[in-house]
């Protein structure tokens, strides 16, 4: 079977842009205040952040220093070309994926030196607690029930193999992440992904895991920052 991927499933596919791809990962809750965050996760009353506020919460290049570009931002979500084989669980949500109410996404790449460059792409998502929970939950479980699976742009294959990592402790409401390892014809590229739900907004950084972990605690307290 082969099928189309839309939502965020695709968001989480087309990492920077490019055909990256998200896996399986482990969620863990806040290691305290759990009664406040219970109440989060099934709060379907708050709001989502407007737009303009949401955009305002994107990392920028000023706030992550020295050797970081910002690059432009690729629209995956309408792209209709990319097709996923080899994982019932994520087929089957991406033909019926939710799309949160506000988005706004971000990439960069970081040069340490004249020869060395890596990627950082972030994605805000904003809605309702409940919905946020939800969806990132059973996006997460799809990933964690396919140890890999290939990925298409028109005729070009790539295979994705998935790894587990133990996501950050003492961070937002909830937290997942995984590694992934891409690999084509011509190259094999290893990306770490971390979302972190705080509130009413998502956090989702992928790239080299190096600076996913380093810049994860900035990009999250920017976030969820009042506006």
């Amino acid at each position: 079977m082969n099928n189309r991927i839309t939502g965020l499933a695709l968001a989480a596919f087309v990492a920077l842009g490019t055909v990256g791809c998200s896996s399986s990962g482990e969620g863990s809750p806040a290691a305290s205040g759990k009664d406040t965050i219970l109440g989060s996760m099934q709060d379907t009353t708050t709001p989502p952040v407007s737009e303009s506020d949401l955009r305002l919460r994107l990392l920028t290049a000023a706030d992550l220093g020295q050797g970081y570009l910002e690059t432009p931002a690729t629209d995956t979500t309408r792209r209709d070309d990319i097709g996923l084989t080899g994982c019932p669980a994520l087929e089957k949500l991406g033909g019926g994926a939710p799309a949160f109410a506000v988005k706004a996404k971000t990439s960069f790449t970081y040069t340490a030196g004249s020869t060395s460059s890596s990627t950082l792409g972030e994605e805000l998502y904003s809605d309702t607690p409940a919905k946020l929970s939800k969806s990132t939950k059973d996006l997460f479980a799809a990933y964690a029930s396919c140890p890999s699976f290939t990925m298409s742009t028109g005729t070009t294959p790539v295979q994705i193999a998935i790894g587990k990592t133990a996501a950050p402790e003492g961070i937002g409401d909830e937290r997942y992440a995984q590694t992934m390892t891409i690999t084509t014809s011509t190259s094999t590229t290893i990306l770490k992904q971390v979302a972190v739900r705080a509130g009413n907004v998502m956090v989702m950084l992928t790239g080299s895991p190096g600076l996913v972990d380093k810049d994860l605690p900035g990009a999250v307290e920017k976030a969820k920052a009042k506006k």
